[in-house]
């Protein structure tokens, strides 16, 4: 049973982080005159810096960025470009503490190293510690990264929206690694972002990203994009018409070719599963399990809303489900929806919240994992409205 004044010593150290976080960007802002004033840049004139996104990116890259600028002044490398790029690597790379490692020699700074942080993600928040101790033998590793700002949007989102050249947003997502299923806080891929935006060309050339990874036989990558819930996997077609399953077997990937095929028929069973939850019906949700030979992968998957099957049942709020579903399937435990909050998120917004916390904390389950807004579990134990909300949806 979580006390009053946990709840309360838990809240104010999340003030306290958001004030630290305040801190932060008013003194990248001010880094930021002092560098104007000194005639090294018109950075200040940027409108970006007088916005929410300037705001966010003050308070995410603003100490590497000054300390990075600060040793390019200071050394004034043969390469800038590449000396900060590397320099931005090693920060991320070594202990905060050692500053004199992350600084990098003149001969590491090579083009290279620049590409290699240019694929990089600017936002990469380690959540080791979120990660359960004991982790179940089918339990998988999960991003330890987020590559998108606290409304799910990530760098495709908006390069969707604005008008490009030939290929060029094609090769953006080859050269960053950016998942095109991510999905926003409207539910929305970057390639509904294209259409709702009038670019059809850029939903286009996310058709013709998803029929080269089939012309390469990249089944790991339609696995993944499954299990998140991506629907647009089979609507592609070539230039010359033909599907993308007969992309595959053209190309002689038959293993491929048999997962396209079935991709159908995974997506009803999974719909059905939910259903089931949203019935709680325990017998028969054990049932249909145990009849599935890709029970896990079920259970794992994210729908349309980007909840997967234990984010379902918490919402419903019936314990013996969620205790079924974390004692056979503890994957599920820290898989995040389309927000990346957890079941633990939504637990603490429901009415039968300790008894829900408590069977996800006992198995594994982490009270400090943060959302992509910032959020811990405990957030919503006062802030329930979101969680309600979502409650609504499963209801209707």
């Amino acid at each position: 049973m979580f006390s009053c004044s946990i709840f309360r010593l838990i809240c104010q150290q999340e003030r306290e982080a958001h004030e630290r976080d305040s801190v932060k960007c008013c003194a990248f802002s001010i880094s930021l005159a002092d560098m104007n004033d000194s005639g090294n840049g018109n950075l200040l004139e940027i409108p970006l810096f007088r916005t929410e996104e300037g705001r966010y990116l003050a308070t995410s890259l603003g100490d590497p960025l000054i300390k990075g600028l600060t040793e390019v002044a200071n050394q004034r490398p043969e390469n800038p470009v590449a000396f900060l790029a590397s320099y931005l690597n090693n920060f991320v790379n070594k202990p905060a503490s050692d500053e004199q490692q992350m600084i990098p020699a003149k001969s590491d700074t090579k083009e290279s190293g620049a590409r290699e942080v240019a694929g990089r993600s600017v936002i990469d928040h380690p959540v080791a510690d979120a990660v359960p101790s004991t982790p179940s033998p089918d339990e998988e590793e999960t991003t330890g990264a987020f590559d998108r700002d606290e409304h799910g949007q990530s760098m495709l989102h908006f390069a969707c929206a604005r008008s490009h050249g030939r290929n060029a947003l094609f090769h953006l997502i080859e050269e960053s690694g950016v998942s095109i299923t991510f999905r926003d806080e409207l539910y929305r891929t970057a390639r509904d972002v294209a259409l709702q935006a009038s670019q059809a060309s850029n939903a286009k050339e996310l058709d013709r990203y998803v029929v080269a990874l089939a012309a390469r036989g990249d089944i790991d990558t339609f696995q993944a994009m499954l299990l998140d819930g991506y629907d647009h996997i089979l609507d592609p077609r070539d230039a010359e018409g033909n599907s993308i399953t007969s992309v595959a077997q053209a190309r002689g990937h038959q293993e491929l070719f048999k997962f396209l095929e079935s991709i159908p028929d995974f997506e009803e069973r999974r719909e059905k599963c939910h259903n089931i939850i949203r019935d709680e019906d325990l017998e028969r949700l054990q049932r249909f399990l145990d009849s599935s030979s890709d029970a896990i992968r079920l259970m794992k998957a994210r729908n349309y809303y980007g909840r997967n099957a234990l984010h379902i049942a918490v919402l419903k709020e019936k314990e013996d489900v969620v205790e079924y579903i974390v004692t056979n399937f503890r994957a599920t435990i820290k898989l995040g929806d389309n927000l990346e909050r957890t079941p633990l998120h939504y637990a603490m917004g429901v009415s039968a919240v300790e008894a829900i916390s408590r069977i996800l904390i006992k198995n594994g389950a982490k009270r400090v994992v943060k959302d992509l807004k910032g959020r811990q579990p405990s957030y919503y134990f006062m802030n329930k409205s979101d969680i309600l909300r979502l409650q609504e949806e499963e209801h209707h």
